[in-house]
């Protein structure tokens, strides 16, 4: 079922849409991710001339400086060329990596650089917002709105102390609180989703479905909804939308833990077409 033109829910979710498209083209967004790179115990030098460890955009001068990976703690010292990074802490100040929830931000023009840690690994993200495919990103694709596929779900809460087993896109295992489970009919069809927190208090449903592969994201997509106080909670599957991983082969994206498949389509919300797809190399 369509929406007619001017229904306001139609123009809602259109809004939302367009949101989600400016998220993607802002700076130091997802599309403007231009590196992963994983540090070795030691010296790291960094820049983007051939000699360097790990390869920077060429908007960074041949050799930035270097990045020494020290018992779990990272140092930067710039090139003696370089007369100063934007950003860089004292040299005996080692780099708050993004876990920290305030992490040192090296910045030299359009490139940024951030240390990230994800299962006991620290690695630097790099940015270039000068990159193609953030400024020519001609948009999302989406199934057409149907308000059929905004239903009303019943949630049951979870323990406070239980926890679900969430795998990522770096084959490893995260352990993430259990909000609870939504209960839903899709069109004749039992379904169940269970709930991680987003956050910011909302409720953030990781799912794959049978259109996975063939219509949408293979990994799967996300979708974030908020509990009512009647004890129900809202699933409008129009807002589904693809992860990182679907715009950047340098994201450490979470994948839909095993309960979360769903054993039929869900036809509605973000597509995913091959044509569409990232096409930076894999991180190393």
């Amino acid at each position: 079922m369509t929406p007619a033109s001017g229904d306001p829910y139609l123009a809602q979710v259109e809004a939302w849409r367009g949101e989600m498209d400016e998220r993607l083209r802002r700076p130091n967004g997802w599309l403007a991710l231009a590196g992963l790179h994983w540090l070795r115990e030691g010296s790291n030098m960094i820049g983007s001339g051939a000699a360097a460890d790990v390869r920077l955009p060429p908007a960074a001068p041949p050799q930035l400086g270097a990045l020494e990976l020290r018992q779990g703690s990272v140092f930067f010292a710039p090139a003696a060329e370089i007369p100063r990074v934007e950003g860089a802490p004292p040299a005996s100040e080692p780099l708050r990596p993004d876990t920290s929830g305030d992490p040192h931000r090296l910045r030299w023009g359009d490139v940024e650089l951030v240390v990230i840690e994800r299962g006991g690994r620290l690695g630097l993200r790099v940015w270039d917002n000068g990159r193609r495919e953030r400024i020519q990103f001609a948009g999302r694709r989406w199934y057409p709105v149907d308000p059929l596929a905004r239903i009303m779900a019943h949630f049951e809460p979870a323990d406070s102390e239980a926890r679900i087993p969430v795998p990522n896109q770096l084959g490893g295992i995260d352990d993430e609180p259990l909000l609870g489970t939504a209960f839903f009919d899709w069109r004749g069809e039992e379904g169940r989703l269970r709930a991680v927190p987003t956050g910011d208090g909302g409720l953030w449903f990781l799912f794959g479905d049978h259109t996975n592969g063939e219509t949408t994201y293979p990994a799967g997509r996300f979708l974030v909804a908020e509990a009512l106080k009647s004890g129900g909670i809202v699933l409008d599957f129009n807002r589904a939308y693809n992860p990182p991983c679907a715009f950047t082969a340098f994201a450490t994206c979470p994948l839909p833990p095993e309960p979360n498949h769903l054993p039929f389509p869900i036809e509605a919300g973000e597509r995913f077409a091959p044509d569409s797809a990232r096409h930076d190399p894999a991180p190393a």
